[in-house]
């Protein structure tokens, strides 16, 4: 297929910034015959000099500085059928993942020339920054084991398999990237759609050793706080309207109950709950570390420490999570649509709001966010536009530094990338 780079300009108009800069500025470069993945958890990720673009039917890595086409993968199953995730110059390419009846196929690759560094299947696979954990179960789920394998080499670091069936809830914002590896991975010792009542529990990182303590499931998330087995419950409040999310937390190593809580998600404009504490099922948890954005019980923005069962803070206004990182959170007045505001993790303190950009809000066109180096990144399609646009507001200040016409496929500390059209075509837009 040839590359299709082009450089040439676009005749699109979008309304004018306050910052000096052209509302549409020229690409570094463009590259038609790519047709992105809409779906919500695609992104278009860089690993080294390779950008890696999840298409309709490949994952295509081109040349971050020309566009040049450096190499693909074409899934051996379904087009689309395909997820990938990157870690420093690595990339993991993973083909039917989740689905019980077919084999999970994950394959590393040199992110600079496509090379194959290794390659396995597995009935299940889970993949972090430092390694990935292979799933292998005789009967469902209810004989599995589990091996963590070093992400670069292949090779094994347990001496022996786990009994059990890991899990990669996280909490963090990842945008394809390889999530950080926690110390103590969630495992089920049995297989939770069963009548087992106690089916989870933690496996240490560094040894492949299952802790004794245990905890029931309730077919959300579950995750490692410190020493803490944390469950969380998002229907725990249903028939009512209290968009209540239940989490309790067992003591890992010696079974005690350590805690149980509650905090709330956020509402839709039209006041239903978003359940989730992220804007997708992508999304676990947004936040870092042991500390999660969520909502107070009035509606207010709240950061929430798994690891104590307690607050950190309360912000003002109401909110709902969309995005954050080690640094900051951006909560949207509903989970769907309206004003946006940035907190300090730290504080707590509002640094900026920002209106509703008025995105459209509907299960085929959701607004997209990025928190990345100085910028956050937000886009969606405008109706008054007639199309997609994307947004650049400085992190400090909420200042609008930039907008583009297209569809926000991916964002980095100095980059951007849009799908746009041009000369009637779909085309890959990289910003620098």
């Amino acid at each position: 297929m040839p590359d299709n780079v082009v450089r040439t300009t676009t005749s699109a108009a979008t309304p004018a910034t306050t910052t000096g800069h052209p509302a549409n500025p020229e690409p570094t470069w463009s590259k038609a015959g790519l047709d992105f993945d809409h779906s919500a958890d695609s992104w278009i990720s860089v690993a080294g000099s390779a950008v890696l673009v999840s298409s309709e039917e490949a994952l295509v890595a081109v040349d971050r500085a020309t566009g040049r086409e450096l190499w693909r993968r074409v899934p051996k199953t379904k087009p689309s059928d395909y997820s990938y995730a990157v870690s420093g110059d690595t990339v993991v390419f993973l083909e039917n993942e989740g689905k019980p009846s077919e084999p999970a196929l994950v394959e590393v690759i040199e992110a600079a020339d496509g090379r194959t560094l290794w390659q396995a299947s597995a009935d299940d696979v889970v993949v972090f920054d430092k390694a990935i954990y292979m799933v292998e179960c005789a009967r469902g789920r209810d004989d599995c084991t589990s091996l963590r394998l070093d992400i670069r080499s292949g090779a094994p670091t347990w001496p022996a398999p786990a009994r059990g069936s890991v899990d990669g809830d996280t909490v963090g914002v990842w945008h394809r990237r390889a999530p950080a590896e926690p110390a103590l991975v969630a495992i089920a010792v049995e297989d939770p759609a069963s009548a087992a009542e106690r089916p989870w529990a933690l496996v240490e990182a560094a040894k492949g050793t299952v802790l004794p303590g245990r905890a029931e499931h309730h077919a959300w998330y579950n995750l490692a706080a410190g020493d803490l087995l944390v469950i969380t419950d998002h229907h725990a409040s249903s028939g009512s309207d209290e968009c209540r999310v239940a989490i309790t937390a067992t003591d890992a190593r010696g079974g005690a109950e350590r805690y149980s809580g509650a905090v709330y998600s956020g509402r839709r404009k039209n006041g239903e709950c978003q359940n989730m504490l992220g804007p997708d099922f992508g999304t676990q948890f947004v936040g870092a570390g042991t500390r999660i954005a969520a909502v107070t019980d009035s509606g207010a923005p709240q950061l929430f420490d798994l690891a104590t069962g307690t607050t950190v803070w309360t912000g003002s206004g109401t909110g709902s999570p969309l995005d954050g990182d080690g640094r900051s959170l951006l909560f949207s007045e509903f989970a769907d649509q309206g004003a946006l505001s940035l907190f300090d993790i730290e504080t707590g303190a509002m640094k900026w709001t920002v209106p509703d950009p008025d995105f459209e809000s509907t299960a085929m066109r959701q607004r997209r966010t990025i928190i990345a180096g100085d910028r956050v990144v937000v886009g969606g399609f405008l109706t008054a536009e007639g199309g997609y646009v994307t947004v650049v507001f400085d992190r400090e200040s909420g200042r609008e530094l930039q907008r583009y016409r297209g569809y926000l496929c991916g964002a980095g500390t100095d980059w951007v990338a849009v799908q746009a059209e041009r000369d009637g075509r779909p085309a890959l837009e990289f910003h620098r």
